[in-house]
């Protein structure tokens, strides 16, 4: 009897044993494919699939520790609840997980105490403390795996504060130290990636070889393929490159990554100028990898051949416009579709070019077969070209080629257009800036300094001849419109009618810069807010409109000036009503005189039955507009 009972409690035990230890196991489970999949995105978010692993990993050790509280998985169940909080960035529960820990273990396991409370303490936004921690526990007696997880965090804290120089000699000491292959090779693809960013080619060859050699991961061994070729091609070592595509392109094992070694044998064909061969090989990719990324990438580099070696816009457009349609993810379809708005923009500048001109041809045969006429006066003067819109479409036109077509020579004939013919439109200043800046660029001293010493003499205090004297390291001048507009902002608290009148003054002598543009949202915002004066609000938002539309501080504020329009439109529509219902004869409608190119807009309102004549001292210039309220003018 005593000894089935015995039996018994033997079984019991036995089963109970294996009960907590499966448990315990399948936590140690969850975390290794959860750490597996971690360290193959290692540097990027951490994948919804690890997450999810990482809290089974919590389940089931949080049951061990509560069903078997005496357990001798204890420690490692501590440690692993700690580790998955901590990668699931549950940072204040992997702090008290990693402290009770410490209360518990943490004499006889000081590495681990310290490691991860400084760990902690890094993710909390104390890398500084964090780091000292790490550094210290170095000197410490450590196994050279436990050397190595220093090392490696000692790098991810480094790369976070910029020091990628120190970060890459701590994972070149992590990758040495470490006894886990695979590890390892995890370690070295960090290295590659590190190194190929700081263009040390070298070392990212030798790494890509070692993740390779060392890596349990397929991707990460294509992806070392690939990056070794593309290093080999860097290098100039072109028959390394050929002899490279050719064996991985015959081996079934590489089939996910052969386009992509396509698209590295035509850069291969570019760099040598064998540009036919290049578009062939483009082509093909097209019909042998039809909706992938491959020939996505395929059709844009078919458009920068249209546009750099062809100049042929229609055909880029029409390669860039079928990267999108090919494969809408590829990281090519921001760039390409910028590239089909930057064309349309310049063949609506050519077009509309064409269209003023002929305009302009027109008004000239008019104005000489005609007689002198007041009416046809006035048909030819509505018949005049925009000289300002034609000024646009040049410089459009202009900074397209230099700054975005990689044309910068031939940009600067469109800028000469402005200067030689269009001298009173704004963008003249514009134009004088960047074709100086483009000549002196382009090694053309002698027109670079003709160009800046007309800007400097005719527009001597813009934000452009500042930035003309700065270059040429010459006296800066008083009344600039930068100096003026730190001036205007500084006085603002103490005098904010007098910083009025400096960004009023900014707007009169400097109307093509950026610091105009900033300063007209600066007098539209306080009249708005500050003064709340509609009238004169809306005029400088109007501004930012009519003469900055593309400025980031004309996007900002044409709700707001759409919405104030909208608000005094309606608040005019009651206000005629009301004098209807009053009986009142209405002379005019509106409250502003204004002098335009000397011709005077008459328009009064009626109070009730008397006329209000505007006196000849209330009419305001339009570079000086203001609002007339009750026969005041506001400054």
């Amino acid at each position: 009897m005593k000894y089935r009972h015995f039996v018994t409690l033997t079984i019991g035990i036995y089963f109970l044993s294996c009960a907590y230890f499966n448990t315990f196991y399948n936590a140690e489970q969850y975390f290794k494919r959860a750490e597996k999949i971690r360290l193959e995105k290692a540097g990027e978010t951490i994948p919804v699939s690890a997450i999810d692993s990482y809290s089974k990993v919590i389940d089931k050790s949080r049951l061990v520790l509560e069903e078997y509280p005496d357990t001798r998985y204890r420690k490692n169940a501590l440690l692993l609840i700690g580790k998955a909080h901590f990668y699931r960035q549950e940072y204040l529960l992997a702090e008290a997980t990693f402290q009770k820990f410490a209360d518990e273990f943490g004499e006889t396991y000081p590495f681990e105490k310290g490691y991860w409370q400084a760990m902690v303490k890094w993710k909390q936004g104390k890398s500084q403390a964090a780091l000292e921690t790490l550094i210290s526990n170095l000197d410490e007696p450590l196994s050279n795996d436990q050397k190595a997880e220093v090392h490696l965090s000692i790098s991810e804290i480094l790369l976070e504060l910029n020091d990628d120089k120190s970060a890459l000699e701590n994972l070149l000491k992590g990758a040495e130290l470490t006894s886990e292959a695979d590890q390892r090779g995890q370690i070295y693809y960090r290295i590659s990636v590190l190194a190929f960013d700081k263009k040390d080619y070298e070392l990212a060859l030798n790494s890509n070889k070692n993740v390779i050699r060392y890596s349990l991961s397929k991707k990460r061994i294509e992806e070392a393929n690939l990056q070794i070729v593309r290093i080999h091609r860097l290098l100039g070592n072109w028959d390394v490159v050929m002899s490279e595509i050719k064996s991985i392109l015959v081996d079934n094992r590489f089939t996910r990554i052969h386009g992509s070694l396509e698209l590295e044998l035509v850069r291969l064909y570019q760099m040598q100028g064998k540009n036919e061969m290049a578009k062939n090989r483009l082509e093909s990719i097209i019909k042998d990898y039809a909706r992938s990324r491959n020939s996505a990438e395929a059709y844009y580099l078919l458009g920068e051949i249209a546009m750099n070696e062809n100049w042929d816009l229609d055909e880029a457009e029409k390669q860039f416009s079928q990267v999108t349609k090919e494969y809408q993810r590829s990281q090519y379809t921001p760039t390409a579709n910028l590239r089909v708005k930057q064309i349309k923009s310049y063949k609506d500048s050519q077009t509309s070019i064409a269209t003023l001109l002929e305009i302009f041809l027109n008004t000239q045969a008019d104005s000489a077969n005609s007689d002198t006429s007041a009416a046809n006066e006035i048909q030819t003067e509505d018949l005049s070209p925009n000289y300002e819109s034609l000024a646009n479409h040049y410089y459009n036109m202009g900074e397209l080629e230099a700054f975005h077509f990689n044309r910068p020579a031939e940009a600067i004939p469109h800028f000469m257009k402005i200067i030689d013919s269009l001298p009173t439109t704004e963008q003249y200043a514009k134009a004088l800036f960047t074709a100086s800046y483009l000549a002196a660029q382009q090694d053309d001293t002698t027109k670079g300094i003709a160009l800046r010493d007309i800007l400097l003499d005719k527009f001597p205090r813009s934000e452009f001849s500042d930035y003309m004297r700065v270059r040429y390291g010459m006296d800066n001048l008083d009344g600039s419109s930068n100096q003026l507009f730190r001036q205007g902002e500084l006085g603002w608290q103490s005098d904010p009618d007098g910083a009025l009148d400096i960004f009023k003054q900014i707007l009169h002598q400097d109307k093509s810069s950026d610091v105009a543009a900033r300063s007209a949202m600066f007098l539209a915002v306080m009249y708005d807010r500050h003064f709340a004066q509609a009238d004169s609000a809306i005029y400088y938002y109007e501004w930012l409109q009519s003469h900055k539309p593309e400025s980031e501080q004309a996007q900002a504020t044409i709700n707001r000036y759409e919405e104030l329009q909208q608000m005094l439109s309606m608040m005019n529509q009651v206000d005629t009503l009301d004098v209807l219902d009053s009986g009142a004869e209405i002379i005019a409608e509106t409250e502003e005189i204004v002098v335009v190119d000397n011709q005077v807009d008459t328009m009064k309102i009626i109070e009730k039955d008397t006329e209000i004549i505007a006196k000849p001292e209330e009419l305001v210039d339009v570079d000086n507009k203001e609002t007339v309220e009750d026969t005041t003018i506001e400054n």
